[in-house]
């Protein structure tokens, strides 16, 4: 790992990408989503953006300083998850200011790059009719539509005229893959990996 979890300051921007729990009855869907929602409320965390997959959970946390390893590892304390692995996640702490935008469009259009729904607010499991449809949910839009100009209304708009725009390969392939990373410019990235970026 290039950077210790359990040393994340308050406001650190993470990816999570859960594939211990496989995700495909109705049932084990809602119970991630009890999970997600309890962890909130137990260690403090704000939801940005989840989508909740099939083979995998993208989860956009941003962080109050917890160990989002152990976070993730009380998932299968108490839980009516079947066969839940804990430790199969995948971590990346990302500049906020650089790729939040683009990280909740990455979980947002997934479901539809899967072929689970035609358009990304008609996925149940995610956050994306959160943005674009004003329902409620456990996500914070606003975290993410902050960094859009303009009062509530205008990010909206921006935001959801972005998630339909073409995905630059580099605003995507960073989050696909399957390893733990720091995501940012490089002052940023020399900051918080023990490597130097």
């Amino acid at each position: 790992m290039c950077y210790n979890l359990g040393m994340l300051s308050e406001n650190a921007h993470c990816l999570v990408t859960d594939t211990g729990a496989v995700l495909k009855s109705q049932e084990s869907l809602a119970e991630y989503l009890r999970l997600l929602e309890k962890a909130k409320l137990d260690h403090k965390l704000r939801l940005a953006a989840y989508a909740l997959l099939p083979n995998r959970a993208l989860l956009y946390f941003v962080s109050s300083g917890a160990d989002l390893h152990s976070v993730m590892g009380s998932f299968a304390k108490g839980s009516a998850l079947a066969d839940y692995k804990p430790g199969h996640c995948k971590y990346k702490l990302i500049q906020p200011e650089k790729y939040a935008a683009h990280l909740a469009r990455y979980i947002h259009m997934e479901p539809v790059r899967e072929q689970l729904s035609a358009r990304p607010e008609g996925y149940r499991w995610s956050s994306a009719a959160q943005y674009v449809g004003g329902t409620d949910g456990p996500a914070e839009p606003a975290l993410v539509l902050s960094s859009f100009p303009g009062d509530a209304a205008a990010a909206l708009a921006a935001y959801s005229a972005f998630l339909l725009e073409p995905v630059p390969g580099k605003f995507w392939r960073p989050f696909d893959k399957n390893r733990d990373a720091v995501l940012g410019d490089r002052e940023f990235t020399a900051l918080h990996s023990p490597h130097g970026g």
